[in-house]
Parts: structure tokens; sequence; C-alpha cells
């Protein structure tokens, strides 16, 4: 064959196209699959259970109230009995609340930071109180006397 002779294109085998084609189907079908598997979906309501419905101006978390307002009577009395200082108080009545918002709001609020509890809807009073708590909890002298934050904890629990 001479070197000037001009060559047609080889013919590709059809295998190919439809190999392309498959290959094309099948990411359209992937990136579809993940779509819909990861797309958020509202939660479904759950049928509630008659014995469980609350009557209008029942307080839902009365149990849990009580539990926590107990660990907060616990701390005064460890407190007026001098068995803790009021730095040691301060850090068990902060535990204390943010176990009770915890609880409450269902979110792990003894791993957040002030800044944290501050953007949750509707806390207000806790990160005031939280704030509050701060300086006797962990500065060297303070002159808290442990008194108003007792009586922050159970207005807090009672009230939030």
């Amino acid at each position: 064959m001479p070197i000037d002779d001009l060559v047609g294109p080889q013919d590709f085998s059809p295998w190919w196209a439809i190999t392309g084609v498959l290959v094309i189907a099948l990411l359209a079908a992937w990136v579809i699959v993940v779509l819909v598997l990861t797309r958020h979906r509202p939660p479904t309501p759950q049928p509630q259970d008659p014995s469980t419905v609350l009557s209008p101006g029942a307080d839902p978390f009365r149990d849990l109230r009580t539990t926590y307002l107990s660990q907060v009577d616990e701390a005064s009395r460890a407190f007026h009995a001098g068995e803790i200082d009021v730095r040691e108080l301060h850090l068990r009545l902060s535990t204390i609340v943010r176990g009770f918002a915890g609880k409450r709001r269902g979110v792990d609020t003894t791993v957040m930071t002030l800044t944290d509890i501050e953007r949750l809807t509707g806390a207000g009073s806790l990160a005031t109180l939280i704030a509050y708590y701060y300086q006797p909890a962990f500065s060297e002298a303070t002159t808290a006397t442990g008194v108003e934050s007792i009586d922050g904890a159970r207005t807090v629990i009672t009230t939030w």
C-alpha cells in the first residue's frame, strides 16, 4: 500500500455504543437512587395511646421536674451541711440544670458551650443561669453565697 493513499476511518464495533449508553443509564439510575434514599423525610406521626393524652394544662414534664428538683435539694443540703463549698455547689447546679435541659429538649446539653445553649430556642433563662454559675465555679474567689444560685436552679426547673 503506497504511503500517499488515503485510508478511511475504521468502523467501531456496535458494542462500544451499547456499552456507552448502558454506562450513562447506570450512572443516571445511581444518581436517582442516591437522591431518593438520602432525601429528608418528615417524621411520620405516631398514633397516640389514649391513656397518654394529657388533659389541657397538665405538665408533661412533672416527673422530670420532680427528679431534678430533688437533686437541687440534695445539693442544697450538702452545701448547707458544709460538705461542699460554693465552687462545688455551682458545678453541681450547672450539671443538674444542664441535665434537666437535656432531658427536656432531647439534646445533650452537658457538652454544649454557653454559646450553644444561648442558641437553643427558648433557653434564655437557662443560658442566663449557667452564665451566672461560671464566675463562682471557675474563679479563685467569689462573693456568691449559693442561696440565689439554688433558687435560680429551682426557678429554671419549675418554669422552663
